[in-house]
């Protein structure tokens, strides 16, 4: 995208027109008029960065997330336990989502605009990109597992932020903290139970 555009500016100017008309070139053409685009400008939008509509703009959405992540890691970051450093991607994550955009806006959007097959894979990509700042390096049947695990617990601590008027979301990071801590738990449980039964059979 153009260094020129500001591109916060541009995707929380389509996501306020877009609450109110669903036709994404409708909306991309109210957003080039009103930042007064010039033709090249406006073409590079219309054929290379929203060439697929709402689909492209979520990816775009969901990318300028990911860059401020990235741009938010602390520098001690590697010195966090991986469980550390998952309560502190997902609620990062979410906190920024609440500082960036309107979260209810951009909730009511993603669900009318996603099948369940997008929406799980947006979600797991979500959940990949979190593994991935985390250092996760798997590649077998865990890779998967971790994913499909942490998708769960974004999903329904993103769902129970939007109902949190409390200072710093504080009751956003106790029940993410409690969700991640069940996780944990049952993760140890199953461990003992494999072993238990293992020990049997030799």
């Amino acid at each position: 995208m153009n260094k020129k555009i500001d591109k916060l500016k541009l995707l929380n100017h389509l996501l306020n027109y877009l609450q109110n008309d669903l036709n994404f070139e409708n909306c991309l053409e109210k957003v080039a008029t009103e930042f007064k685009f010039d033709k090249p400008t406006k073409e590079r939008l219309y054929n290379e960065v929203f060439h697929n509509g709402i689909d492209s703009f979520i990816y775009e959405l969901n990318n300028f997330i990911n860059q401020k992540m990235k741009q938010g890691i602390p520098r001690n970051f590697r010195k966090y336990n991986t469980t550390e450093k998952i309560r502190f991607l997902i609620f990062y994550r979410i906190n920024l989502i609440n500082k960036l955009f309107n979260r209810e806006i951009l909730l009511k959007l993603i669900l009318k605009h996603r099948s369940p097959i997008k929406l799980n894979k947006m979600l797991f990509n979500i959940s990949d990109e979190i593994w991935f700042l985390s250092g996760d390096n798997s590649t077998d049947f865990n890779y998967y597992s971790k994913r499909f695990i942490l998708m769960n617990i974004y999903t329904t601590s993103f769902l129970y932020n939007l109902r949190d008027n409390s200072k710093d979301f504080l009751k956003t990071k106790h029940f993410l903290d409690k969700q991640i801590d069940s996780v944990i738990s049952f993760g140890r449980l199953k461990s003992k139970v494999k072993s238990f039964f293992y020990s049997k059979t030799m």
